[in-house]
Parts: structure tokens; sequence; C-alpha cells
């Protein structure tokens, strides 16, 4: 197959510019959850969130898909990290797929958890993927599902554990 140059292969699809509006929207959102979630902005966190959500970190603790109320799963991130010292999630870049009033987001991520004066080292590192199902509302959109799956862990694997464990 040849395409000349500058010519559009024939199953390209034209966006228009509310299309890209959503895209952006959609991104702005799962970015936001990231940023929210390293600066310790919890209202803003579940603001992103609808009231029910699917969750699975199934490939890194183990465990079962769960549903879980908006609510129990901010607050949850919230026990689970307030302990640390800092993290950091990048990630990129955030692929989407809009369909009339959902969308899907993927993206890589590496996520950065320290925890200062730990034994067995202050750092753990996860790798992996983010799957988000989005849909949209009067206000905006809203994460009704999200899937991480883990393809690599570094330092140490217990810090969760560990900061948690330790007195405040």
């Amino acid at each position: 197959m040849s395409i000349e140059h500058g010519a559009a292969p024939e199953n390209a699809g034209v966006i228009n510019s509310q299309q890209l509006i959503h895209r952006e929207a959609v991104r702005e959102t799962v970015t936001g959850v990231t940023h929210d979630i390293d600066q310790r902005r919890w209202q803003s966190l579940r603001a992103r969130f609808a009231d029910t959500v699917i969750v699975d970190y199934t490939s890194l603790f183990g465990g079962e898909v769960q549903t879980q109320n908006g609510d129990d799963l901010v607050n949850g991130w919230c026990e689970l990290l307030t302990p640390l010292s800092a993290t950091q999630h990048l990630l990129g870049p955030i692929c989407v797929r809009i369909r009339d009033q959902t969308a899907t987001a993927t993206c890589h991520v590496r996520g950065y958890h320290h925890a200062k004066g730990l034994p067995g080292a202050e750092e753990w590192m996860v790798a992996g993927h983010y799957e988000f199902e989005l849909e949209r509302d009067s206000n905006g959109w809203k994460i009704h599902g999200i899937k991480f799956q883990s393809f690599y862990q570094t330092g140490n694997l217990k810090l969760l554990e560990q900061a948690a464990s330790r007195p405040r």
C-alpha cells in the first residue's frame, strides 16, 4: 500500500472540534487523578469519580475486581497513601476513544512511592498500564471504571505495609 505525501489513509476519520474538546476533557480528568493523589487533594479527586466505580488492581494486589462507592475508593487511597512521604505518578501518552456519552482512556503509568526511614528501602516503583472507563453527565466526565495492569515493580515491595504499621 502506498500513501501519497500529505494524503490521509482511506479509513482515517475526521474529528470535529467538539470531539477534540471531549478528548481533552477526558485526558484532563485522567491526568487530574494522579495530580490529586500526589498532592493529597482528596475532595478534588473524589469529584472525578462516579458514585459507583469498578476497580481492578488484581494484577498488583491479587484478590477480586471490586465495585466500590466513590467515597470509599478515595477514602481507601487516602488511608493507604497518607503514611507515605511522597508519591509521584507519571502517565502518558493518554489515548482516548469516545462513543457517545462514554469514553475509554488508556495510558502507561509509573508510580513512585516514597517513605522515609523504612527498613528495606525507602522507595517502591510500580510500572504498568491503566484503563479508565468514563461517562459524561451534566457536570462533565466521571470515571466509573479503573483497571491497572502491572508490568513490574522495583524497590521495597512491602513499603505500603511497612509505612502503615509504623507509629504516626
